[in-house]
């Protein structure tokens, strides 16, 4: 087979963040995955959490939070481009994968068989895997997705590569240049672009505007597939997102000696309350049973405003 030798994808065990006893056992496609890659490659996905307090409510939606790339290549050395596809799909990443390269593609979830709880064969859905090897011959796919590292094969190796329109967007991560850092030099470059990172955070508190659509939605009529489709959208993008802002600043502070725990704590509390906000409102979307769902996003509020404050004061 074609594998990317700097790869040991067998036999695979996840990384701790998808295993251990966290609040959020997986966040989103695209950051589930690069956890992944990145403990493959025995690299601490930790550090690259520096972004994690940008995210913001956009309205319709929580920031879809995503590992910057710039951060990816200052940190592990990893340089990621768009792959341009202009000739067969599956020639591409054959093409990269025997180069020692990682194909990111986007791809229906109905041909991948580790979401057989939800999509797989069930739903047409958009999600990105991280193509680690291929065989055409045999027509078998290795790839990590989610919280896990995969293979598929026949059936489903056809659909993931016909294209039947326009092309999917694709990337592709170099990984002969990875760079394997000290703690201490990844703390060092961490909080470099933690204290850079900071200058994008939001100016008003995002929980002001979010409240406020709240109260809208739960105002209307749901079912529970659509909320499932909203809850992915809000709740699970920043519940996730600021638990891993609190390990990265437990990260700081046992390597770096800076107390940043106090911070952690207000992004651990928001974290810990969006779970409980949505799985009280899952029950009020199936039985329209009221519950206290201000107090919730009021105590995240204050959580808010308190951890930006910390943050600023010690950057």
């Amino acid at each position: 087979m074609l594998t990317m030798n700097n790869i040991q994808a067998t036999p695979y065990q996840a990384h701790w963040l998808h295993t251990g006893d966290g609040t959020w056992r997986q966040s989103n496609c695209y950051v589930d995955l690069w956890i992944e890659v990145l403990h493959s490659l025995s690299l601490n996905p930790v550090a690259s959490f520096a972004f994690t307090p940008t995210v913001d409510f956009e309205g319709d939606q929580w920031t879809f939070f995503k590992v910057p790339l710039h951060d990816l290549l200052l940190l592990y050395g990893i340089d990621v481009q768009e792959l341009n596809i202009w000739q067969s799909l599956l020639d591409h990443v054959v093409t990269q994968t025997n180069r020692n390269r990682l194909v990111l593609l986007e791809v229906d979830a109905f041909y991948l068989p580790d979401v057989s709880d939800t999509s797989y064969q069930q739903a047409h859905e958009k999600t990105t895997i991280g193509i680690q090897m291929v065989d055409p011959t045999e027509r078998v796919l290795g790839y990590f997705h989610n919280s896990g590292y995969h293979t598929l094969h026949a059936g489903d190796f056809d659909g993931v590569f016909h294209v039947t329109a326009l092309p999917p967007y694709a990337e592709y991560a170099k990984l002969d240049t990875v760079t394997k850092r000290t703690e201490g030099e990844l703390i060092e470059l961490a909080t470099q672009l933690f204290a850079a990172h900071l200058s994008r955070c939001p100016k008003t508190n995002p929980f002001i505007a979010y409240s406020q659509q709240f109260q809208q939605y739960v105002a209307a009529e749901h079912d529970l597939a659509s909320f499932h489709q909203y809850a992915f959208a809000t709740m699970r993008q920043y519940g996730a997102c600021y638990e891993y802002a609190a390990l990265f600043l437990r990260w700081l502070k046992e390597y770096k000696g800076r107390d940043m725990s106090a911070a952690a704590d207000h992004f651990t509390s928001i974290s810990d309350a969006t779970q409980i906000l949505l799985l009280k409102t899952a029950r009020f979307v199936k039985t329209r049973k009221p519950f206290d769902y201000l107090a919730l996003l009021n105590a995240m509020q204050a959580d808010w405003e308190q951890v930006m404050e910390l943050m600023v004061s010690r950057c």
